[in-house]
């Protein structure tokens, strides 16, 4: 797969760093292993990267799931950055 600039239309929505602060604030969760979804989510994460795919793309394609899984786990900090990365970005 070649290189390609897919989010040019989100030139200045700044999503690089609104999907970082994602990312970070699900590593406690991850790093808890609480539920077999974070090994699935990470093993995918990996292969999307090999695939030259960025976190963008991968928590799209987990968005419901990451969304109830923060939903039950009550970490709103993590869901409302989560919901202003989909309402600016995907």
């Amino acid at each position: 797969m070649g290189k390609y600039d897919r989010y040019i239309s989100f030139k200045n929505a700044n999503w690089e760093s609104q999907s970082s602060g994602v990312m970070d604030g699900l590593k406690p969760h991850i790093e808890a292993a609480d539920s077999p979804f974070w090994v699935y989510f990470m093993r995918q994460r990996e292969l999307a990267h090999q695939r030259g795919l960025d976190d963008l793309r991968v928590l799209h394609n987990f968005l419901p799931t990451l969304r109830e899984l923060l939903e039950e786990l009550d970490d709103q900090p993590t869901l409302a950055l989560l919901e202003q990365l989909e309402e600016s970005c995907m």
